[in-house]
């Protein structure tokens, strides 16, 4: 089994790949035949799952005992670790390392989109064709708390932003314009560029890693700062290193 470290390392190579959708790491070069990509040698997975038409990963960090599960909306019906052929791209219902069967559930006070636990895991969107925001994607207008800095190695604390900052993120972040990040990723090059880890956590107790890359100003889940965000984050981020 994974560490967390291992978990949130893992899980930013795979956004940095661009493989989002297929949610793993082949050993080697994979070959794609009809609807199926088959992989010789190891695959390390991420676990993420599809449901609706929205990818969402599994939230391996923070405390999660404060969120209430909601309605019952469905089970996994496939698991791609299960197959050396698997289908590519993932269907509904569809998942790379739940077991066939687990049951989904909503999260109250969350929108579906957002959020969903998965047998007893929190699963946030990734991926959703239809956000047009940073909040249509997350549903996390209203319910921050504050904003810090973190490890990009361990996601250990390194420097909660300011409470004047923070007012301002919290504010400004969900409003942000979402670009999926298979283009954002084109746009920059590949996600070239300084990059930082900022952790965001939420009034019920849980949080949501994001990352920051300070060469285009643009976030992970993906975004592109404001003028006054990104100077925002830089000055907040100077701190960390002010005696």
């Amino acid at each position: 089994m994974k560490s967390p470290r291992q978990w949130f390392l893992a899980a930013f190579s795979i956004m940095m790949t661009v493989l989002t959708l297929s949610g793993c790491m082949p050993g080697g070069m994979p070959e794609k035949i009809g609807p199926y990509k088959c992989y010789y040698g190891d695959v390390d997975y991420v676990s993420v799952l599809r449901w609706n038409g929205i990818t969402y990963m599994d939230n391996s960090d923070g405390d999660i005992s404060g969120l209430n599960t909601g309605e019952k909306i469905g089970k996994i019906r496939y698991r791609k670790a299960d197959h050396t052929c698997p289908r590519d791209p993932m269907q509904d219902g569809d998942a790379t390392l739940l077991e066939v069967g687990t049951q989904l559930n909503e999260v109250k006070g969350y929108k579906a989109t957002a959020r969903l636990v998965a047998g007893d895991r929190l699963y946030e969107a990734t991926e959703n064709p239809s956000a047009r925001t940073l909040n249509d994607l997350l549903d996390i207008e209203g319910k921050i708390k504050s904003v810090r800095f973190v490890s990009g190695m361990d996601g250990s604390p390194l420097k909660d932003f300011t409470p004047e900052a923070s007012a301002v993120f919290i504010r400004e972040y969900p409003k942000l314009k979402y670009v999926p990040f298979n283009q954002l990723a084109k746009e920059t090059k590949q996600w070239v560029g300084n990059k930082y880890w900022l952790e965001i956590e939420l009034n019920d107790g849980s949080s949501r890693r994001i990352v920051y890359n300070a060469m285009f100003a643009a976030f992970h889940p993906s975004g592109y700062a404001t003028p006054e965000l990104a100077r925002l984050v830089e000055e907040q981020r100077k701190l960390i290193y002010a005696k």
